[in-house]
């Protein structure tokens, strides 16, 4: 096996914002750089980290019209409003599994590096994925889908509302629902989805009634109707190859007829990762 370590496999180039940087500047660098985490860096030292899901809570909600934007200025709003502190790091010396157990533990997509107090790279999901694709065939192993998926899936209805789809995430501690339709997988709805419908925290603060509204809408209206999945029997690759290539982060697992049988996620193929090349 190559060398399994982080600073083989973590993305170099790092782009970082600052504190004082304002959201929507925030927002273009992600959408312009297709990333999902952003550093935040002050006079040299890592500070916070700001992810796309997290921004995503700020902005106007995507079912517009809904919620009016009666004294709120988002210009006002700086990414230190809004980024997370105590970042949760790792070294580039340190095992790949190790780096992989953190993030499932902690239920994150990115770990910034660092050595001497300094950034130098950060560790994405996708970087994990082009790991298990590199060194999979070092383990001369047959890894199926079926070896890491659940089976046990929650599901949404097309009528359910976007304030139940938050709960389920919230309690269940998941990312993503598939939703299902007289025995069918008709959609799938992620908390990136209900982070860019539901009203922006800034306005829900002082109308809360009209927020209430947004969250009251169908999950119909928000769920991806295009929907890549896989099949029980494939290669443990094959849903790192379509996650990486798709940017996503879960694929419903089918049988022949198409219908749902379970789901595999980011997280199950980090747990792979800690199992197989600790």
């Amino acid at each position: 096996m190559r060398q399994g370590l982080v600073k083989n496999w973590m993305t170099g180039k790092v782009i970082t914002t600052t504190p004082a940087t304002h959201l929507n500047d925030a927002r273009l660098v992600m959408d312009a750089e297709n990333i999902r985490s952003l550093p935040v860096v002050q006079d040299g030292k890592l500070v916070g980290i700001v992810t796309y899901r997290g921004l995503l809570r700020t902005d106007v909600s995507a079912l517009s019209g809904k919620v009016p934007q009666k004294g709120v200025d988002f210009k006002n709003y700086t990414i230190e409003d809004v980024m997370t502190r105590g970042v949760i790091t790792t070294l580039p010396q340190a095992a790949m599994p190790k780096a992989a157990r953190v993030m499932m533990e902690n239920k994150i997509t990115a770990l910034p590096v660092m050595e001497r107090d300094q950034l130098v790279g950060i560790l994405t999901s996708s970087d994990l994925f082009r790991f298990i694709l590199g060194e999979i065939d070092t383990l001369n192993e047959q890894i199926t889908v079926k070896n890491y998926m659940t089976r046990e899936v929650v599901t949404l209805a097309p009528q359910d509302s976007l304030l139940e789809a938050h709960r389920l995430m919230g309690v269940k501690r998941i990312r993503t629902l598939p939703v299902i339709d007289n025995g069918k997988l008709i959609g799938i709805v992620t908390r990136t989805d209900l982070m860019g419908a539901s009203p922006s925290r800034f306005v829900s603060r002082n109308h809360q009634d009209d927020s209430l509204l947004i969250e009251q809408e169908k999950i119909e209206r928000i769920m991806s109707t295009r929907l890549i999945t896989i099949k029980e029997d494939a290669n443990i690759t094959e849903a790192a190859r379509l996650m990486l290539e798709n940017k996503i982060h879960s694929l419903p697992v089918v049988d022949d007829k198409g219908e749902m049988i379970g789901v595999i996620t980011e997280y199950d193929l980090f747990q792979m990762i800690v199992q197989k090349f600790f």
